[in-house]
């Protein structure tokens, strides 16, 4: 492709810095790179953001970065615009992945530790099964919507309670919709407005936005940048996974 534009304006941000004109489908030093390791960008695509996205596959996973317009280094992580709006998301459900950033190989103890301090949050509990999991959320975020739809016969089936602890990265108005989650006195009735885009905002208090920190502290540990992130248990081993999953995922994730 060279220096042919790429329409619209995130193309302008994309070619122009430093003297370099990287196209999207030019291979940028950065990129260069992962490949020289083996590993396949398999994607490529201008963001809203101005930033280039490729989707890097090492063969276990796919991954998104955004390129700097110098195509020297690669970013990790959630990027918003300026009304708030979470951006990488939508990049992330073009691109048809789940996972942002990749969750860091955590040990077996380090696992452990996270399930210990999963426990002591002020976790807002729905259902009654022995089979604890604990769902990291943000009340704007789709994708935790849908899991929350997908989780409905399980909790109804007493299977499972699911342990939900609400953070705010997606929106400014998602810290007061986590207050407002945390102020109800019905769990499943405030998750269900949530979903339905009715919950309207709380006062946020200094003890629920330190909840909130914790919960986002937890949400960084687990290696994760999105949501929903998953922590369960399975044949006595602590897990965790980060996006909507798939009816064969869920399914494999309660047993």
């Amino acid at each position: 492709m060279g220096k042919q534009m790429i329409k619209g304006w995130a193309a302008a941000l994309l070619m122009v810095f430093m003297g370099h004109a990287w196209g999207v489908n030019t291979s940028t030093p950065v990129e260069k790179n992962l490949m020289a390791k083996g590993v396949q960008i398999v994607q490529s695509f201008p963001s809203a953001s101005g930033l280039k996205a490729i989707i890097a596959d090492n063969g276990k996973e796919k991954r998104l970065f955004y390129v700097t317009p110098d195509g020297k280094s690669l970013i990790v992580g959630m990027v918003f615009d300026s009304k708030g709006e979470n951006i990488t998301t939508a990049d992330m459900s073009r691109a048809g992945v789940t996972d942002v950033g990749g969750a860091k190989t955590l040990t077996d103890a380090q696992l452990k530790s996270i399930w210990g301090r999963a426990e002591k949050l002020d976790w807002i509990p729905e259902g009654t099964g022995k089979k604890a999991i604990y769902v990291l959320f943000d009340p704007n975020c789709m994708y935790c919507h849908r899991l929350w739809t997908s989780l409905r016969t399980a909790v109804a089936a007493g299977d499972v309670q699911i342990r939900w602890l609400p953070v705010a990265i997606l929106k400014d108005s998602s810290k007061a919709l986590g207050a407002a989650i945390y102020a109800a006195r019905n769990p499943s009735q405030v998750l269900s407005e949530m979903v339905n885009r009715q919950l309207q905002p709380a006062v946020v208090t200094e003890a629920t936005n330190k909840k909130m920190a914790y919960n986002l502290l937890l949400l960084r540990d687990t290696g994760y940048t999105g949501v929903p992130t998953i922590i369960y248990r399975q044949n006595g081993t602590v897990r965790t996974a980060m996006g909507s999953p798939t009816d064969a995922e869920l399914a494999a994730l309660l047993r």
